[in-house]
Order: C-alpha cells, then sequence, then structure tokens
C-alpha cells in the first residue's frame, strides 16, 4: 500500500495517535524514505552499467554525488589495463575537473591493504596501516577522509579518494553508505568498460581489432543500404616493412607501429574507425564518406606518415605507406567484396611505385 493512500485509511486515522505514541508511524515513515533512497540508487545502477566508457561513467558519478553533498576534493586513480598498469588519475575540486601533477605508476603497494578493507574506509585507518610514507606523501596534498577500492576479478581496478566537504560538516553515516553503494555499481560498471575496450582493441596500438572492423562495416553496410549515403573503407599498408624490420629489427618496427597508429589517430576524424588488421595492415572506416572526402582523408593520413619521423636508439627512421580505396555502393554484396576492392586498389598503389593513394580498378566480383 503506498504511504499516501494508507495514511488515508480511516482505520489509520482513527489510530492515529497510537501509532504516532508508539513510533510505528516513525518508523514507517524512515522505511519509505530508506525505501525510495534505493529505487534511486538501483536507477543510477542501471545508468552506470550503461555507460559506453570510463569517462562518461566517471561523470556520472560526479552528478550522482552533487545532488547529495560536494567533496572538496575527489580523485579517481583506475588502472584501465588488464596484463599491464594503464593508469589513469582525474582529480576534482569543488566537483570541477582540474589539473594534477599527481603520478602513480602501479596500484600494487595498495592491495594488500584493500584485501583486508574491501568497502568504503576512513582515511586515518588507510594512514595508519600503509607503512610506505611516500605513499601517504602522494596524497597529503587532497586532505582525503574517505578511501574507496574499485576491486574486480583480477584484484585492485582503482582507489576513489573523497576530501572534507566543502561546508565543513563531517559525512554522515547515510552519506558513507550511499558512497560505498554507488562505489559498488561503480566497481562493476569500470569493470565492463575496461574488459570490453581490451575485448575489441588490439594491445600493442590501441586501435580496433579485425572482429570489430568487421561488426561496424556490416552495421555501416546495413545503414547505407538504407539510408542510400555513401561510405568508404581505407586499406594502408607500411611500405617494404620486411626490409626494415630485417634492417633496425623488430623493436623498432613496433616503434613504428605504434607511432604509426598515434598519428593516424591524429588525422581522422572522431567517428572513424581506426583498424590494425595484423602485421603492418591498417583499415579505415568513413561513415559519411564518398570518393572525394575518402581520397582527402587517406591522402591527409599518407602525408603525415611521409612527415613522421620516429626516434629509436639514436636513429631518426621514416617510412611510407600504400594505399587503396573502395567507396560502397549498393553494388558490393557484402563486406568480403568491399575489402577485396580496396586491396585491389592498395595493390596498384604498391605496383606504381608505393607512397601513393590509389582507388580499385572496376569491382572485383
Amino acid at each position: 500500500m503506498q504511504w499516501e493512500k494508507m495514511m488515508k485509511d480511516p482505520l489509520v486515522l482513527k489510530n492515529y495517535q497510537l501509532l504516532k505514541e508508539t513510533g510505528i508511524l516513525d518508523y514507517m515513515d524512515t522505511l519509505r524514505i530508506d525505501n525510495l533512497g534505493l529505487e534511486n540508487l538501483l536507477t543510477e545502477a542501471y545508468e552506470i552499467f550503461r555507460k559506453e566508457s570510463v569517462e562518461e561513467l566517471v561523470d556520472f558519478i560526479i552528478s550522482c554525488l552533487s545532488d547529495k553533498f560536494v567533496p572538496s576534493n575527489l580523485i579517481f586513480i583506475l588502472n584501465q589495463g588488464i596484463m599491464v598498469n594503464k593508469i589513469k588519475t582525474v582529480v576534482y575540486k569543488n566537483l570541477k575537473i582540474v589539473d594534477s601533477d599527481l603520478k602513480i605508476e602501479t596500484l600494487e603497494p595498495y592491495e594488500k591493504f584493500f584485501r583486508k578493507y574491501t568497502g568504503t574506509t576512513s582515511y586515518l585507518i588507510f594512514e595508519s596501516e600503509i607503512d610506505d610514507p611516500q605513499l601517504l606523501t602522494l596524497f597529503s596534498n587532497f586532505s582525503p577522509e574517505i578511501i574507496v577500492p574499485v576491486n574486480g576479478l583480477s584484484g585492485l581496478y582503482g582507489i576513489i579518494l573523497f576530501g572534507p566537504k566543502v561546508l565543513g560538516q563531517d559525512y554522515y553515516a547515510n552519506e558513507i553508505a550511499y558512497i560505498d553503494r554507488l562505489t559498488r555499481f561503480t566497481s562493476i560498471g569500470i569493470q565492463n568498460n575496461i574488459h570490453y575496450e581490451h575485448s575489441v582493441r588490439e594491445p600493442k596500438t590501441g586501435l580496433y581489432n579485425h572482429n570489430f572492423f568487421v561488426r561496424r562495416v556490416d552495421e555501416e553496410i546495413a545503414r547505407a543500404r538504407r539510408t542510400k549515403k555513401p561510405f568508404s573503407v581505407i586499406i594502408l599498408d607500411i611500405d617494404k616493412f620486411k626490409f626494415f624490420n630485417d634492417t633496425y629489427g623488430h623493436l623498432a618496427g613496433d616503434e613504428i607501429i605504434i607511432n604509426l597508429a598515434g598519428k593516424m589517430k591524429q588525422e581522422m576524424r572522431e567517428e572513424d574507425i581506426l583498424s590494425r588488421f595484423g602485421g603492418e595492415e591498417f583499415m579505415v572506416l568513413l561513415p559519411d564518406a564518398d570518393r572525394s572526402a575518402a581520397w582527402i582523408a587517406a591522402e591527409r593520413i599518407r602525408k603525415a606518415v611521409e612527415d613522421m619521423t620516429t626516434l629509436y636508439m639514436e636513429e631518426s627512421l621514416k617510412i611510407t605507406v600504400s594505399l587503396g580505396i573502395a567507396t560502397f555502393d549498393e553494388e558490393y554484396s557484402d563486406n568480403e567484396n568491399l575489402f577485396r576492392s580496396a586491396d585491389a586498389a592498395l595493390y596498384l598503389s604498391k605496383e606504381g611505385g608505393r607512397n601513393r593513394t590509389s582507388f580499385s580498378k572496376p569491382r572485383v566480383s
């Protein structure tokens, strides 16, 4: 029975004074408020699980907290790697992001503490049990009062620290309980995002992997058939990369590939999908790009790579790339046909002297 309806019940009205004196009404009102809080928390949890990146998730947590209280300092320290450390630190003052020189290379020194304290904990306890003063010095400028682990199946994924509230009061018990519940959902959300990113990205470059790229191309084919709007794909290959590896070694080759991936990211639009197909071959999906737009994008990549220098063992290494373009229309039956056409265009660039961009000849069936 809803609270408002129950309070209008004749039997309740008749015995109102007795229910009031025995504390039953106050108890029921407390339950009502608690249930409302839990309903809101479940709604927030649902939104947490819908976030598609750690950045989106953190922004949402900030919005949740702003409705309850404002910490003077709030620090997220998150390991976005699985097999390797990839620590990201984000610092907020009064719930607004700020630059910070806080640098943490690994969460390993904190793991022992959080195996013992698995939930929201007073920072005073953290101070008393951490043996290395240097680990505490890192946080001294933020005056933390509460520290929360982001725990997962693989161990400690991160730490969240709360400084004093802006208005100066201590954190109430219900606020600490809210932090604990919210961050437990946050832990799951962060884990989901990290594992998803690792399932769709190639570890060396951070570009999307082959399976994700093919799936996105299939989605783009379906969209193009529905909307009649074109899109294009580019295949590019590092010129004479085997000779390069044989001359400078495979570690130098790895540096070149990583540098090339970073350069491509700089040159492409946010909506473009970059993928490493393996070895020295890469592919780019250009949504809403016709032949002219695809040519401009491919040439922008080619010229940027031509100007690029990779420093390795006091050597300044230079490479070039060859590129092939295929623009989708309804005559393509599937992604294989499209990729085959782009690959044929790449072959024309190789035959034509390398370090150039080509369109394919009539479609390969």
